[in-house]
């Protein structure tokens, strides 16, 4: 740590800090804090997967961002699949079943994502 920082800048550090050791259970490494983009910045492709979710089409929805793993950066790509997992999985079991989708499937692609990111 630099002496010349500030106490706000060493406070944000420590917290970030923090949270890089509750969220990947290690200590040690920089932790990034990453700040999240304006709400009306969307990432690429995802306006057409919010409209198949809204159209109850999650397995069409999967398969068109699986499709996208080489064909998009892959920071975009895990971002992309986050999101879109992460709004599924707020989704009810009988909203899931009915487009033809599961938790189980949900739980799966999320654990991916985690172990691509340790």
């Amino acid at each position: 740590m630099q002496e010349d920082e500030d106490f706000l800048t060493r406070q944000i550090r420590a917290i970030g800090q923090g949270l890089g050791v509750a969220i990947s259970g290690k200590n040690g490494g920089p932790t990034q804090i990453v700040f999240p983009k304006k709400q009306a910045e969307q990432l690429p492709h995802q306006a057409d997967l919010k409209k198949l979710i809204a159209e109850h089409q999650y397995g069409e929805a999967a398969e068109r961002l699986s499709r996208l793993e080489f064909a998009i950066p892959h920071e975009s790509y895990f971002n992309l699949s986050l999101w879109f997992f992460t709004q599924l999985n707020q989704l009810s079991d009988d909203q899931l079943r009915q487009g033809g989708y599961s938790k189980t499937l949900i739980l799966i692609h999320l654990q991916s994502l985690k172990r691509q990111r340790q």
